[in-house]
């Protein structure tokens, strides 16, 4: 506890001699006192424009999407032509009995 207080009385005595090491701001109404150079970076200095992106046809799109992993079911190209009827296409036939 007493090195304690000590080095707290030995650092209130330093004080004084280390507020007198700054140096005073000029005074703001004297005309003849120095500037301090300012400088400020610019708000565009990271600009970058916005370009657009090169998007992908409706036939690319359209590619993408029937080759995808859960399409691999479905086959455009076979499906039935000219028979209207549920059984004839394969539709229901999934089912074990026809909805009443």
């Amino acid at each position: 506890m007493r090195m304690f207080i000590a080095a707290l009385l030995s650092a209130a005595a330093l004080l004084p001699a280390l507020v007198h090491a700054t140096t005073a701001p000029p005074d703001p109404a004297d005309t003849a006192a120095p500037v301090p150079a300012v400088s400020a970076p610019s708000a565009f200095a990271e600009y970058q424009p916005y370009r657009d992106q090169k998007a992908p046809t409706w036939q690319e799109l359209n590619q993408a999407v029937t080759s995808a992993p859960g399409m691999a079911r479905m086959r455009h190209g076979t499906m039935p032509s000219g028979d209207s009827s549920a059984k004839g296409s394969g539709h229901g036939s999934e089912h074990e009995e026809q909805a009443k």
